[in-house]
């Protein structure tokens, strides 16, 4: 009897383990659509017009990492010349591919706590959010941080476990079908 005790209260604790922790999401399930009421676009417009490493324009491009992330635990190890030419490459990925779209704004988030891996934590443009942009557009935590597209329109993409903020590379096209696809599903 104390067997099946020990075997129930190990499935439960392991359940409750598994509910808690982030999730990392694959190509096949890691698109999510929606859209924001004028109301919360002017909201989100508002909160990033703060943000004065970057000018607000037509579309968004966000990536927010979560506090407590092992997506990069990996490079903790690292050199302080490995991570700081990691972060320093990662930086110029985001601004080429930025440069190349004129029209796009593209902003750095993280939420709030001080366990972030070392290749986010220092030396890039990320900002804090205070828990607006979690509560409005990131509120589940997942593993490698989630990235956000919102249109002129309010029609959002999220991409979640986008470690290498891939959302630059797609095309106009790419985002319109994606949110298209997921807006049906």
């Amino acid at each position: 009897m104390l067997h099946i005790k020990k075997i129930l209260l190990f499935i439960t604790c392991s359940a409750v383990l598994l509910a808690c922790s982030p999730k990392l999401y694959n190509s096949e399930n890691q698109y999510e659509s929606g859209s924001l009421s004028d109301g919360k676009l002017d909201s989100l417009k508002i909160f990033l017009k703060e943000n004065t490493r970057t000018e607000l324009k037509d579309t968004i491009f966000i990536k927010y990492d979560f506090n407590k992330d092992v997506c990069w635990k990996d490079l903790n190890y690292q050199n302080a010349t490995f991570l700081n030419d990691s972060r320093f490459a990662y930086q110029n990925y985001v601004k080429e591919k930025s440069a190349k779209r004129p029209s796009i704004s593209v902003y750095q988030y993280r939420g709030e706590g001080d366990s972030f891996s070392p290749i986010k934590s220092k030396g890039l443009e990320i900002e804090t959010d205070s828990g607006f942009l979690k509560n409005l557009l990131f509120k589940e935590q997942t593993t490698c941080g989630t990235s956000a597209i919102i249109l002129p329109s309010g029609k959002y993409l999220l991409i979640k476990s986008d470690s290498h903020f891939a959302a630059l590379l797609l095309s106009g096209k790419e985002i319109e079908n994606l949110i298209i696809g997921n807006l049906i599903k």
